[in-house]
């Protein structure tokens, strides 16, 4: 819903752009390449990160909205995230497979081709599992939550994130989301997180962005005051 608080919208931009990324991968890299199938298993392995991370985070500080507002789709989700997660330690361990198998060379491209092809099955139901949480899972709180509440729940969820975790989720979500939503998150970042934390988001900023929209957020922060707030150490 337009002028809404969306609660999912940034971070599933962010985890649309790493399985896009990741696919994109298995199916450019010839597997005669070995430094770039590392490169690959290494990002695999980070973006299954975030994607275990997300899921905890739902159970964690949304389910309970979900439960109260909306339990048939709270049910739904639930089911897709147990399916999700199944498939999800089924291809972890395939990748472990062509890790190990980087020295056969009659095994490692059948391998390669294998991620390939059940990366992208696990791709395409993660996104529809990501449409149904921004359509019926989003409705459903927008209905019963005004946007303070659901900015709460938003904060809480940030809050339980790992620093690790979140340069992982900030390194997919910053060049992802639109000029208007970085400066809106760096702005809040600006006024109430620590320096350093600021300062090592916009070092990931630095690096991901194209030198226009990194001169762009640049010029937009610059505009905005921090006279008067107390979180800011």
């Amino acid at each position: 819903m337009y002028h809404r608080f969306d609660l999912y919208g940034p971070v599933h931009k962010g985890i649309r752009l790493a399985l896009s990324g990741l696919s994109y991968q298995t199916g450019s890299v010839d597997s005669s390449d070995y430094d770039k199938v590392q490169a690959f298993i290494e990002e695999f392995r980070s973006v299954v990160i975030i994607l275990e991370s997300h899921s905890r985070d739902e159970d964690d500080n949304i389910n309970e909205s979900y439960e109260k507002f909306a339990p048939e789709t709270l049910q739904e989700l639930e089911q897709e995230h147990e399916g999700l997660e199944h498939k999800l330690e089924q291809l972890a361990e395939l990748v472990n497979q062509l890790e190990a198998n980087r020295a056969n060379p009659v095994e490692f491209p059948k391998l390669w081709y294998q991620v390939g092809k059940e990366l992208n099955r696990f791709t395409a139901d993660y996104l529809i599992h990501l449409q149904r949480e921004e359509g019926p899972g989003m409705k459903a709180l927008w209905d019963n939550l005004n946007d303070d509440e659901l900015r709460v729940i938003s904060k809480n969820i940030r809050s339980s994130i790992p620093p690790h975790a979140m340069a992982i989720f900030m390194h997919y979500m910053i060049p992802a989301i639109s000029h208007t939503e970085r400066v809106e998150m760096f702005s809040e970042m600006k006024k109430f997180a620590p320096k350093e934390a600021l300062n090592g988001m916009l070092g990931i900023a630095e690096t991901r962005l194209d030198q226009k929209s990194w001169g762009q957020l640049q010029s937009a922060l610059t505009k905005i005051k921090t006279e008067g707030v107390q979180n800011q150490v």
